[in-house]
């Protein structure tokens, strides 16, 4: 009897099985708890006009998570610093603002606020985040699968894989390199974005966030090269977990 039981249990919620897939243990892909962050290292090229020459320059560069507003099934995080800063920058960027949603979903959206951005319409108002979960915004949909592609209608049909946000590799590994991250191999999934003028690729680990970010033009020098060092999940009595699936 127990034994049908437990048949009827794996059947009825496949996370109890022994083999389930380590999604199951998260609520969000991206650790979104206030306090969270990341730190990175690695180098920014740019094109120095007053030397007439390409220049390197080494960065450290920090990521968190300062805001979380829980809304109409989505959880929207303020993140300062997300690795896009550093284009085009010359390594002395300022750190701007970010707005990450994900949804029930698990619909992964990205934008960038703006210095005009009014956020307290959507913390006290009652003003929902449906007009930012929109394809031109639509970062990834976990669980990650090799091949995926996240981008309108259109160009979705492009067997060249352009413009659109393309799940080019996943591969486990440790992080070894990363404090704070944990022990044993993770399951690195890489998201690339090609157009004609440049290309970007990230790496992603599902409760860990951004593991590397590369941003590369193909014509004028404008080249970001990060990889993560330090991890510094928030402790948990900062806040809630995200949206439940």
């Amino acid at each position: 009897m127990k034994t049908l039981v437990l048949a009827l249990l794996c059947i009825l919620n496949p996370a109890t099985l022994p083999n389930a897939r380590a999604e199951a243990s998260f609520t969000e892909f991206i650790p979104m708890k206030v306090g969270t962050y990341w730190v990175y290292e690695g180098t920014v090229g740019w094109y120095d006009f007053e030397k007439d020459q390409p220049a390197t320059e080494k960065v450290s560069w920090r990521m968190s998570v300062d805001k979380v507003i829980h809304k109409h099934g989505v959880v929207a995080a303020v993140v300062t610093g997300f690795p896009a800063d550093l284009d085009w920058s010359g390594g002395t960027a300022e750190p701007k603002q970010w707005l990450f949603l994900e949804d029930a979903k698990h619909q992964v959206h990205y934008v960038n606020m703006g210095p005009d951005f009014d956020l307290s319409k959507y913390e006290r108002g009652n003003q929902s985040f449906d007009k930012f979960l929109v394809e031109e915004t639509l970062l990834f949909r976990w669980p990650l699968v090799r091949g995926a592609k996240f981008c309108d209608a259109q160009d979705q049909r492009r067997e060249d894989n352009m413009y659109c946000w393309v799940v080019a590799g996943a591969q486990k590994r440790k992080l070894d390199t990363v404090k704070g991250a944990p022990a044993g191999e993770q399951e690195v999934f890489e998201l690339q974005y090609r157009t004609n003028p440049d290309n970007t690729s990230m790496e992603w680990v599902a409760g860990i966030g951004l593991v590397s970010y590369q941003y590369h033009h193909h014509g004028s020098v404008a080249d970001t090269e990060l990889q993560l060092v330090e991890f510094h999940p928030a402790e948990q009595s900062t806040g809630e977990l995200g949206t439940k699936p």
